[in-house]
């Protein structure tokens, strides 16, 4: 049932009960019924239309990921395709259209286990490995063929956290980067020619984890283990593998966590372990001066960090767009699934703060705007609210004939908006196409 149906039979009833009392019931039931009918349709449509904004339906889904134990591991876009990487390899589907235009197998019974953030340049990495075991082997795959470039073995690193850690890859400009021993090395994107290596500073490790690597097209930034409780964050240039700059992280007991979140500004997640043990982000200058440490946790809520699902691309419920971190925020409501989204400043000042009538689906941002995908409670449909990400004003909002999934990616490219499932349902589609 079409939602603006709800708010037709409103209309329609209203204005149903006001023509019977304009005319007294003199005329003929029928007629009177039609023009409630009419009237309250279009009544009821603009009722729609102001609350919840344009209703789309979804351009074209792709089928269920075949057999069921497959996973998704993550999305690129590029030109007029959409990728999905999954367990077994990557699919590239037309962005129009749907169709599948190539599909590209991880060999053997090898299961991809990491995948670079970006596909610069339209060449996207992957990692894959022996389930379960370590992630060794990666492949440059070109998203407009689907063919495989180059491999290459990863060198590991001498203290690995976990086999399948997200964030040890990442495609920047023309070149590819990956754990090199204690460091990184960069090889040319397209041919996986040796053009740099970098190694830490003495004493440090870079150390495969999760999401403890991140670039973009002017740095990589990465964290490092120092020994014992000690951890740091270091810069290189990502054309010549030159260190920019290397610095300490503000930590004092055992640490958990320590993840990039940005590398242009750079924005680390560090949280401690233990009931007293320090949850916050910390941001630096250009120069690698600290410019700020907060909490994660404060009496307007608990910025919510990272995120379940998609195992393979690293995810981060908190964004950062050139001085602006975007996150949703929980605990602050009273419902438990209920989720604000804020926009706070580098040094952790609150710019602006949104309510959101549920919890948040989906987050994608922009250098100017800020999309957020979340439930609907009335049958299966999904709120799609566009904010501008300075002021958060509501720019957009419209309602998507679509379930929201609960570990979904929301992409935006050319006039579409995509959303990616995990597979975690068997029965979902793994992609789903509306027009923006």
């Amino acid at each position: 049932m079409h939602f603006a149906a709800f708010f037709f039979a409103v209309g329609g009833w209203i204005l149903f009960a006001g023509a019977g009392a304009l005319v007294g019931f003199r005329t003929s039931s029928a007629v009177t019924l039609v023009i409630a009918l009419i009237s309250g349709g279009f009544a009821g449509n603009v009722l729609w239309q102001n609350v919840h904004g344009e209703t789309y339906d979804a351009v074209w889904s792709a089928p269920p990921d075949r057999p069921s134990s497959l996973r998704g591991k993550g999305a690129w876009t590029t030109g007029n395709a959409i990728v999905r990487v999954r367990s077994d390899g990557a699919i590239g589907y037309g962005l129009a259209d749907g169709a599948k235009k190539w599909a590209f197998q991880a060999p053997g019974a090898q299961v991809v286990c990491a995948m670079s953030e970006s596909a610069d340049r339209a060449v996207g990495l992957l990692a894959y490995g022996r389930e379960g075991a370590a992630c060794e082997d990666v492949a440059a795959v070109d998203l407009g063929t689907g063919k495989g470039l180059w491999t290459s073995r990863v060198v590991q690193t001498t203290r690995t956290r976990q086999p399948d850690a997200r964030g040890a890859i990442a495609a920047t400009g023309d070149v590819a980067v990956l754990p090199a021993g204690k460091g990184l090395r960069g090889l040319d994107l397209r041919t996986g020619k040796a053009r740099w290596a970098w190694n830490p500073p003495k004493g440090c490790a870079f150390v495969q984890g999760l999401n403890n690597l991140t670039a973009s097209d002017k740095a990589i930034a990465l964290t490092l283990w120092c020994g014992s409780d000690k951890y740091g964050a270091a810069v290189v240039d990502p054309g010549t593998g030159a260190s920019r700059w290397a610095t300490r992280l503000p930590t004092s007991a055992k640490v958990e966590t320590a993840a990039v979140v940005s590398a242009d500004p750079v924005v680390v997640h560090t949280k401690e372990g233990g009931e007293r043990g320090t949850d916050q982000i910390v941001t630096f200058t250009p120069e690698g001066r600290q410019r700020a440490a907060f909490p994660t946790s404060t009496g307007n809520g608990d910025l919510e960090v990272t995120r379940t699902g998609f195992g393979g691309k690293p995810v981060s419920a908190l964004q950062v767009q050139k001085d602006v971190i975007v996150s949703a925020v929980k605990g602050n409501r009273e419902y438990s699934f209920e989720r604000d989204i804020v926009g706070l400043t580098l040094e952790g000042r609150e710019l602006w703060r949104v309510e959101l009538g549920g919890g948040v689906n989906g987050l994608f941002t922009t250098s100017e705007t800020v999309a957020v995908l979340n439930s609907r409670t009335l049958g299966d449909a999904s709120q799609l609210t566009v904010l501008s990400i300075n002021t958060g004003e509501t720019i957009q909002q419209a309602t998507l004939t679509m379930a929201a999934p609960e570990n979904g990616l929301l992409l935006a490219a050319s006039s579409y908006y995509l959303i990616v499932q995990d597979g975690e349902e068997s029965d979902s589609a793994p992609v789903t196409v509306f027009h923006r």
